[in-house]
């Protein structure tokens, strides 16, 4: 922060005793400008604007940003949507009283942005690491350079001087495509680029990173850890989550991806550092197995069936209305025995079909909404499949301890990190989100306490947790229920004032949803904030099927207004109690009686 004194103002001041002249300049200039977000040196994606905030003092101080008056919160706590340039870049605050302030920032420059007209110059932005294409597919390949050439690539040993279309004219963006023959396979090498030039010009070349293999037959490769990611496309969403050793068929490789043939017309796609080549295995694979017996057992939790398997198969699961559907890959059914336990009470029928081709489909059928969770796994060395099937909690429902039975396990969300970059939000006022979130879950904690259920902490006070253990302590500990607590940001380009915001609940399992709906039921009647709504939400704590799990983002850290309010004792109560509400709809407890309440 700089303060700025004009050198009239010096001169009338230069007369005075030196402890007189200091009093007046602190007097004359006692503002301050705090710019809190983006932090010092951010470097920012390519947006044409982009949101800034922080606080001043005093907060009744005409604060401009870059030539724009910025309205300040009764706090001092602002945040201003203003627009930037590419490269290096400051924001520029002023207060009348002089007072400026500067935060400096790099902004990066387009991804597509090709070389300039003036430079002769050819590169390609495909293929920077090795890949893999099978028979009938079609090789894509980009380039970008000076506009308006006319550009080829070549394949060793495949193709030569295949044209490039320049798309749209002008712009130096090139792309070709090529479909792989069957005489192509096994070939493959080094791609190149040129520009083609006359007689006595001069051309740009360029030669990528990565080679290009053209596989004669697909790839048996093996997960080398657990929880292993399948997506559906490169860029896609998450399909299963496999354990180690577990065998896939991949019929090709781009971007540091493998494409895996689940069945003859599912694809999925892993990280290659997740999976290693399984060693000796020759195509046609013998990979693959017939599902044999099935045997449920009686659990403290609810059922547990073994599903009899040769090999670790990939697998998925999704809970039915009437309870849980497991699909197998490289699958045949050849199951013709199914032995039940008669001291189960939670499934009722296993049926079993098969689905596709190297699909089959086992359904594991409950009463309508008795299913709690579930969790699957192949245990120590075995082949077997374990499916567990979680019964109902059964909680007291009778006043004053209408939760007693019922263990909520409570995730603050975010750990401690007092500099950039931060782990969760900071607000103007330079509020960490970890702190607020800490703070409304200890009053969370009390209230549910008070009403019989057993909580337990993910995070119990400043230590560091990590996101991915977070799921895991839950269900170790117990828990029946899992609420994260959080409060929410924006992404850096993102235009704060384009929409009201405020609370939103979210949730990812179809059993979990009955909950998310319940506590946003209660927001909407004791929440005085923006309602941003019920919503589904593809993240890690939510995606945990052992138990009912939702994520609530309470308001916004950025916002001043509610900044200020998620500091404030009386709205955390507000918060805690109308989660708890919530929790109390969802077990469908009984309306407190006005004996109750006076024995209370």
């Amino acid at each position: 922060m700089n303060r700025v004194i004009n050198s009239a103002t010096l001169v009338l001041l230069s007369g005075l005793p030196l402890y007189l002249f200091l009093n007046c300049v602190a007097s004359l200039h006692a503002g301050q400008i705090n710019f809190v977000y983006p932090s010092e040196g951010a470097s920012l994606p390519s947006v044409s604007k982009t949101f800034i905030f922080g606080n001043i003092s005093p907060s009744t101080a005409v604060l401009t940003v870059n030539g724009e008056i910025i309205s300040v919160h009764s706090n001092g706590g602002f945040i201003a949507y203003l627009p930037i340039t590419t490269g290096d870049f400051s924001f520029n605050g002023t207060l009348e009283d002089g007072t400026t302030a500067q935060r400096a920032l790099k902004v990066r420059q387009p991804a597509d942005a090709g070389p300039s007209t003036g430079t002769l110059k050819l590169e390609f932005t495909s293929h920077a690491a090795d890949s893999e294409v099978s028979g009938g597919e079609y090789l894509k390949i980009t380039a970008a350079g000076a506009p308006s050439r006319a550009a080829v690539c070549s394949l060793e040993g495949v193709f030569k001087d295949l044209p490039m279309a320049e798309v749209p004219r002008g712009s130096g963006r090139y792309y070709a495509s090529y479909r792989v023959k069957d005489s192509d396979l096994g070939s493959g090498g080094g791609l190149v680029a040129r520009f083609k030039a006359g007689l006595f010009a001069h051309g740009a070349s360029a030669r990528s990173k990565g080679k290009i293999k053209i596989l004669k037959q697909p790839v048996l490769v093996e997960t080398s850890t657990d929880a292993v990611v399948l997506k559906n496309a490169a860029e896609g969403g998450y399909m299963m989550f496999l354990p180690r050793g577990v065998k896939l068929i991949s019929g090709g490789r781009a971007n540091g991806l493998r494409r895996i043939t689940l069945s003859n017309d599912e694809l999925g796609w892993v990280d290659e550092s997740r999976v290693q080549p399984v060693s000796g295995a020759q195509f046609p694979f013998s990979y693959g197995s017939e599902t044999g017996a099935i045997r449920l057992k009686k659990t403290d939790f609810g059922s547990s069936a073994a599903v009899t398997l040769y090999e670790r198969l990939p697998y998925t699961a999704e809970v039915m209305p009437w309870g849980l559907r497991l699909t197998l890959y490289y699958a045949n059914q050849h199951t013709n025995t199914v032995v039940y336990d008669s001291a189960d009470t939670l499934v009722k029928n296993v049926s079993f079909r098969q689905a596709a081709y190297n699909k089959v489909e086992i359904d594991f059928e409950t009463e309508p909404g008795a299913l709690w969770g579930y969790n699957i796994s192949y245990p120590n060395s075995s082949r077997a499949l374990q499916v567990d099937l979680r019964s109902r909690p059964r909680a007291e429902l009778t006043w004053p301890k209408p939760l007693a039975g019922i263990t909520v396990a409570l995730d603050p969300g975010h750990s401690p990190r007092f500099t950039p970059p931060y782990d969760g939000a900071i607000g103007p006022m330079a509020t960490l989100e970890f702190q607020v979130n800490m703070a409304i879950s200890l009053k969370l904690n009390e209230k549910l306490s008070a009403l019989g259920a057993a909580v337990k902490m993910t995070r119990a006070g400043d230590e560091i947790v990590a996101l991915a253990d977070r799921p895991k302590i839950a269900g170790d500990m117990g828990g029946d229920l899992f609420l994260s607590i959080h409060n929410n940001a924006i992404g850096d380009g993102e235009d704060p004032f384009t929409q009201p915001r405020g609370f939103s609940i979210y949730h990812s399992q179809r059993h979990s949803r009955a909950l998310a709906a319940a506590i946003h039921r209660a927001y909407l009647k004791n929440i005085q904030l923006p309602d941003e709504g019920l919503r589904y939400g593809d993240y890690l704590v939510t995606r945990m099927t052992w138990m009912p799990a939702v994520l609530i983002e309470n308001a916004y850290m950025i916002i001043p207004r509610q900044e200020e309010m998620l500091n404030t004792p009386a709205f955390q109560e507000e918060l805690a109690g109308a989660i708890v509400e919530g929790v109390l709809e969802f077990f469908n407890v009984p309306a407190r009686t006005a004996s109750a309440k006076k024995a209370q």
